[in-house]
């Protein structure tokens, strides 16, 4: 469904077998639209349909389901792994996953439904444990830990009342009870199947007796049906008592109840909870103001933090001059000034910032900024006011503006082979524009973006987005920049999860070059083989926020951040350091974290980039022994005995190849040599390109 709404939801389980009247079908829509988590307990006796209930649901929301059954005595650890007999492991067990962490797994990827069923069955230190999960999305099994995307998760649990829960789970979803359908329902239902039966009548009565039996669960739909084919089936040989029995209450106990009960007046079951008086609830409300409290300090100091104000009296450049206008506030100078002290850069005029300069109010960059030099702002999340800033990139393509975020929904005033104009916007909470984005792209001169959004933060999250036929753009949280690092990782990205302009800006790379983030509270010493590569440093340069190694070959820098528990890390190979410093180098490098990439997968990327006709390239290749490796269109490879015999990649993209060896230390006996080799393999190839093709 794409849109959920009581109606269809009581359509489509209804459907779908699951018969329900529209109030309950409200209470399911209610609770799956609740945030943070989307879910319920269903609660209600045997045989009423609640685990019936989310399996209907997940086929109507189109989610996948993972199914849980809880038994008496489940513990915390069985909901997260399970132990298998092994004769593969020494121990002779072997952990596997349960449906707990799939369903946690696969939340990454799209919605994903979890039921447990009969909750109550688990032992009470569950409740704890799952309350955390619901909280932080943490799961872990050993030598595996994962964070569950809590935002594509419906979670239900159904229950029987065997235990009492934590109340604080119980706070964290709505409680729906399930009780017996009301004879009208079923007699609705039982029409679907079997309208114009002689004793539907009977079998109708047959449900509210038992109903008020207080049998251990009352007749489902399904065996008044099965009980009403029998009667067909056997005709005039059909006995009331012992199909009762056979179909229905199954036990002596149960059949004795109902007999009890063949005299009881029927009461529909509607949970027995008080009526409020809704009109007890309004009224107007007396709202207190607040006395602020007069807050006073001594006028004698003032001047130790008294500052002029900064001369915005100048002349407003030309318009042709503006590439940035943001509203002047402390905020928003305050972002970009953190920006640049994450740079390591200060003017010597207060009134110039990140190349922004206060002018009459207002905060203006006389020059654009790059694409790929977008980064999330930390420091000023919640920075209010009109903002407006020009991005440029010269070596976008035509082809690359199909990967555009929401790229469909662009209106184009433009276009032609040399030329694109097209103009975005989006609308805030209240029916508004929130951000415009105009774009002009020409073959000469590549893209210019200019945005004017209502926060800074508004044009960050859009680009971070994937188009439809892959990323245009990466979105860094520290201006880092990894294209290269995840173009070489195992899995050999194309470009779809890695940003094609950030790609195309590899061309401008005079060694190798990546950075990321790490985590800061890794010991860096073990960890980070920051032990190794401060061995074979000539040059040590720390301050109180960073420290960068200066070595043969080599400079890697480390740099803190007052805003989270992560650092970033970059690398700067322009030559063949030691094979001790690459040791250092290939520790620090798997100890950084990428999108679609864990730590087993990087290796250092020894590279370079050409411009170059690739369809004329590929052929150019072919008659060299290389070949299309099938992962990817657009990648070839080749090995070289002199690298170990290591595959060289050609990643061909329009008017750009790359080529490159993902360097593997622990896979190396002849670490620098091979090194150097694949540095010079990857240089030749490069040059060659570009003379003869």
């Amino acid at each position: 469904m794409h849109e959920i709404t009581v109606k269809g939801i009581h359509k489509s389980l209804n459907e779908n077998g699951y018969i329900c009247g529209v109030p309950f079908a409200a209470s399911i829509t209610s609770a799956i639209q609740t945030k943070p988590v989307s879910g319920a307990f269903l609660y209600g006796p045997a045989g009423t349909g609640k685990s019936f209930l989310p399996i209907v649901l997940s086929k109507t929301l189109g989610v996948e389901m993972f199914f849980y059954q809880c038994a008496p005595g489940t513990r915390e650890d069985d909901l997260v792994l399970k132990m298998l007999p092994s004769e593969v492991t020494k121990s002779g067990v072997e952990i596997k996953k349960s449906t707990v962490f799939k369903a946690a797994e696969a939340s990454h990827k799209n919605k994903v439904m979890l039921v447990l069923d009969e909750w109550d069955k688990t032992r009470p230190t569950a409740d704890g444990f799952f309350l955390d999960f619901l909280q932080y999305g943490r799961l872990s099994i050993p030598g595996t830990d994962i964070n569950a995307n809590l935002d594509n998760m419906f979670i239900f649990f159904t229950a029987n009342d065997e235990r009492e829960f934590h109340e604080a789970l119980l706070r964290r979803f709505p409680k729906i009870d399930v009780n017996p359908l009301e004879s009208s329902l079923v007699m609705s239902a039982l029409r679907l199947t079997h309208d114009g039966h002689p004793h539907l009548g009977n079998a109708i009565k047959l449900y509210e007796k038992a109903v008020m039996s207080g049998m251990s669960k009352p007749a489902t739909i399904q065996e008044i049906r099965q009980l009403l084919d029998a009667i067909s089936f056997l005709g005039k040989g059909a006995d009331w008592n012992s199909l009762v029995y056979q179909f229905v209450t199954k036990t002596p106990e149960n059949h004795s109840l109902l007999k009890d009960a063949q005299s009881s007046e029927y009461v529909p079951v509607n949970g027995n909870i008080a009526e409020l008086d809704s009109k007890k609830f309004t009224g107007d409300i007396a709202e207190k103001k607040v006395k602020k409290k007069k807050i006073i300090m001594p006028t004698k100091i003032d001047y130790l933090t008294k500052v002029k104000p900064i001369d915005d009296a100048k002349d407003i450049p030309s318009d042709n001059e503006i590439y940035g206008v943001y509203d002047y506030t402390d905020e928003n100078y305050s972002m970009l000034a953190h920006q640049e002290m994450r740079n390591r850069i200060a003017n010597d005029d207060v009134a110039v910032v990140d190349d922004f300069e206060v002018i009459r109010g207002k905060l203006i960059r006389k020059k654009p900024y790059q694409l790929t030099e977008m980064s999330i702002t930390q420091y000023a999340r919640d920075a209010e006011g009109i903002t407006e800033v020009a991005y440029v990139d010269k070596n976008c393509t035509f082809k690359d503006l199909t990967r555009m975020p929401n790229w469909t929904y662009w209106t184009i005033r433009r276009y032609s082979k040399d030329e694109v104009v097209a103009r975005y916007q989006s609308k805030d909470g209240g029916g508004g524009v929130a951000m415009t984005i105009d774009m002009r792209w020409t073959k000469d001169n590549g893209i210019t973006v200019i945005i004017a959004a209502d926060s800074p933060k508004s044009s960050t999250d859009f680009w971070g987005r994937r188009g439809n036929v892959g990323q245009f753009l990466n979105v860094s949280e520290y201006g880092t920049e990894n294209a290269s690092l995840a173009l070489f990782s195992s899995k050999l990205d194309n470009g779809r999860y890695n940003g094609i302009l950030n790609i195309r800006n590899i061309i401008t790379h005079e060694g190798i070059e990546y950075s990321a983030k790490i985590n800061e509270n890794t010991d860096r010493t073990t960890n980070f083989g920051l032990g190794y590569i401060a061995s074979q440093s000539t040059d040590v340069i720390t301050d109180s926020v960073s420290t960068t190694y200066i070595g043969r070959g080599f400079e890697v820098g480390i740099f803190s951040n007052d805003a989270t528990d992560y650092a970033f890390a970059s690398v700067n190979i322009d030559g063949n350091p030691t094979r001790t410093a690459l040791e250092g180098i290939n520790l620090l490098t798997a100890s950084m974290m990428i999108k679609e990439a864990d730590h087993s997968q990087l290796n250092i990327p020894v590279y370079k980039a050409v411009k170059v006709n690739s369809r004329k390239l590929a052929n150019h290749l072919k008659k060299r022994g290389w070949r299309f490796l099938g992962k990817r269109l657009g990648m070839m490879g080749k090995r070289y005995k002199s690298t170990e015999n290591h595959m060289c990649y050609c990643f061909l993209f329009e008017n750009l190849a790359i080529f490159g060896f993902a360097y593997d230390y622990d896979n190396i006996t002849d670490k620098s040599q091979v090194f150097s080799r694949m540095r010079r393999i990857v240089s030749q190839l490069a040059e060659a390109a570009s003379v003869n093709v």
